[in-house]
């Protein structure tokens, strides 16, 4: 859990992995994205060069009936909304940021933990190839999020026990107010 890259070798390299999330063919390589395979912010030697990347985008579009992707994982307490690659809004962000509300505030509900929302450039830092702006630009996919669950940085990616049920309790309540939301569109 603490490996943050793929664990694909590097040819001519002796570094390791590319970051998945920066390995998606939408505004590949381009802000946030290092070119140094020894870099946590590998891109990969091309879009889809990480087999990780390429069955996701193989299943998202191998299946025309799915109408929302959120990328989970760990942490900052954060929903994130396209776009990493640009400050620049995307056109459906009003509808974005409004459906981000309602999930933050029903997972606050829970057990009063607070996340921040916003649009990845300037909610975290810019980042190109990833996944979401990927969803959103490349399939016109208009509900694509990102989710970065517990905590802010005390334990990070050590997360106690204790705090996983938590966690997914809070979680769970955030998705089901986000999946009413996109049904009832």
């Amino acid at each position: 859990r603490m490996w943050r890259k793929t664990r694909s070798p590097s040819p001519g390299s002796s570094c390791i992995g590319a970051d998945p999330n920066r390995n998606f063919a939408f505004h590949w390589g381009e802000i946030g994205a290092s070119a140094d395979p020894c870099d946590e912010t590998y891109r990969g030697a091309a879009p889809f060069s990480e087999i990780e990347a390429k069955q996701v985008a193989d299943f998202i579009q191998g299946n025309g009936d799915i109408v929302a992707y959120f990328n989970i994982h760990s942490y900052s307490q954060l929903w994130l909304i396209p776009w990493g690659y640009t400050d620049a809004q995307t056109r459906d962000y009003t509808l974005q940021m409004d459906l981000s509300k309602k999930a933050t505030d029903a997972l606050t509900m829970v057990h009063g933990t607070r996340y921040v929302y916003g649009p990845t450039y300037y909610t975290v830092y810019p980042t190109s190839g990833g996944s979401r702006d990927w969803t959103y630009g490349a399939l016109n996919m208009v509900h694509s999020y990102g989710i970065e669950l517990r905590d802010t940085g005390e334990y990070g990616f050590l997360l106690p026990a204790d705090q996983i049920l938590p966690t997914g309790e809070e979680t769970f309540a955030a998705m089901r107010v986000a999946m009413q939301h996109i049904l009832a569109a």
